[in-house]
């Protein structure tokens, strides 16, 4: 007997979220309990499947008597060439973000002076108004100000001293939770590079014996997730790495030359860019969330030149960005701004900061196989 129509699609749709949730659940373990302990191999295997083309060139020219010997040379190279840039850029930040607390500390010294500007401009600003009701206004402002520079309160504007000051010994309690397991990490690292040498030489032979337990008619299923991936997910992180680029050396000139011209004097441009670029990133953010309020302060301040400074910053990064980033990330993997977001905050509160870019990421990739047909979550949409 044949199943009516309508039963049929809701047993397809049951179905289609079942597995939707499955693929989900199952990420969720990964993320939470698994991802943190193969990070070493997984990256190891990343990075071994980057060397299999120059592996294979040296193979063609010297033969496969040599393979053990240039699989073990160039992880060591590569090793080498990762590493000590990569260590000495943590250093470097390290040490900069704690000079740069300290600066930002410092400039909670002139609060006071900011709301007492900030004061006199909104009063200047409500003098429109009949003189009744500006007198009462006038009166409920200087209250409200005179309340937060005499007490210095930041709970009246909603801020949680409390709040800031656990957050900043839970920091504090990170980075000193960060060196003591700098052992286990460097352990890590020791067997990620071992990992990775194995990975190297043996590739086509672990890659052989994971198609050998597939069946017949899945034994292509690791080449095409390997060439959707590398087609799609890999693609767009190269692209906006790339505009994070971009837009650090744009914030990096554009900062140093009103250091230079006298416009602003800052010790912490590298940093701020740093910070700038990673913001831009962000869906919805962008740069402007962060150079438009500073512009605000400092034109309330007086400093005109500043602000002026900062917004010309500020148009040139958008309007490179909205030139560049068709021509770098070139095809769109389609995924709506919402749902990047979306993926961002669950990461961030399932995950913690590492999640704010895994869970992005696991979308992306969800929807590559999705639009491939390996996998059947959604059924897409075409934007008008």
């Amino acid at each position: 007997m044949n199943m009516p129509d309508k039963v049929k699609k809701r047993r397809d749709a049951l179905i289609n979220v079942a597995f939707a949730a499955m693929i989900l659940g199952l990420l969720y373990i990964f993320i939470k309990y698994c991802f943190a302990v193969t990070a070493p191999f997984l990256l190891s295997f990343f990075l071994a499947v980057i060397l299999q083309r120059p592996l294979r060139h040296l193979d063609k020219k010297t033969g496969k008597k040599a393979h053990t010997f240039w699989s073990l040379f160039l992880v060591l190279i590569s090793a080498l060439i990762i590493l000590g840039p990569v260590i000495t850029v943590i250093a470097f930040i390290v040490r900069e973000i704690g000079s740069f607390i300290s600066y930002l500390v410092g400039q909670l010294g002139d609060l006071p002076s900011l709301l007492a500007t900030l004061e006199a401009e909104i009063l200047d600003i409500l003098k429109f108004l009949p003189d009744a009701i500006y007198t009462n206004a006038a009166d409920a402002i200087s209250n409200f100000f005179s309340r937060m520079i005499n007490n210095f309160d930041l709970s009246e504007l909603g801020i949680d001293l409390k709040a800031i000051t656990n957050g900043v010994t839970t920091g504090v309690s990170g980075i000193f939770g960060v060196v003591r397991n700098i052992p286990s990490v460097l352990i890590g690292v020791v067997i990620g590079i071992i990992a990775w040498i194995f990975f190297t030489k043996d590739y086509d032979y672990i890659v052989g014996f994971i198609k050998n337990q597939l069946p017949d008619n899945k034994k292509n299923i690791l080449s095409e997730i390997k060439q959707i991936f590398s087609s799609t997910v890999l693609k767009m992180i190269r692209a906006y790495a790339l505009i994070m680029f971009i837009t650090f050396c744009e914030l990096f000139l554009g900062l140093s030359i009103l250091n230079w011209t006298g416009i602003m004097s800052n010790n912490y441009i590298f940093m701020i860019a740093i910070a700038i670029a990673v913001f831009d990133i962000l869906p919805v953010a962008g740069s402007g969330g962060i150079l438009i309020p500073w512009a605000i302060i400092s034109l309330i301040l007086g400093d005109v030149p500043k602000a002026i400074g900062l917004l010309v910053i500020y148009v040139i990064i958008s309007v490179i960005r909205q030139y560049i980033e068709p021509k770098i990330v070139g095809s769109s993997l389609g995924v709506h701004p919402i749902v990047t977001l979306a993926g961002l905050y669950f990461g961030l509160k399932l995950f913690g900061f590492l999640g704010m870019f895994i869970v992005p990421i696991a979308v992306m990739t969800l929807k590559a196989f999705n639009d491939a047909g390996r996998i059947h979550i959604y059924n897409p949409v075409e934007r008008n």
